[in-house]
């Protein structure tokens, strides 16, 4: 059964993902973005902005996020202007 976007191209989200309060974009806001041709081939399996992830949980939509301010990841590395974002980490703004 195909999935139904939670989050339209253009729709306005702040991350937060309590599973993991440590994440790194945690606090962060962005638009929801189509991701860059070179994600594209690199990581299959886009249906325009979203990607369908095989995780532990199952099948889980993820999204691609272009971030208002750039972020430092848990590791130092960054900083990262996008990213590829869980679905379930995400929460509309107005």
């Amino acid at each position: 059964m195909p999935h139904s976007p939670r989050f339209s191209l253009g729709a306005r989200v702040r991350i937060e993902d309590p599973r993991f309060p440590k994440f790194w974009a945690n606090g962060a806001q962005g638009t929801i973005s189509a991701p860059p041709g070179a994600v594209i081939d690199l990581a299959g399996g886009w249906t325009g902005h979203v990607r369908m992830v095989n995780t532990v949980a199952g099948l889980q939509p993820y999204y691609w996020v272009v971030l208002d301010e750039a972020r430092i990841d848990g590791d130092g590395d960054g900083p990262y202007h996008e990213a590829e974002i869980a679905e379930a980490a995400l929460r509309a703004i107005g």
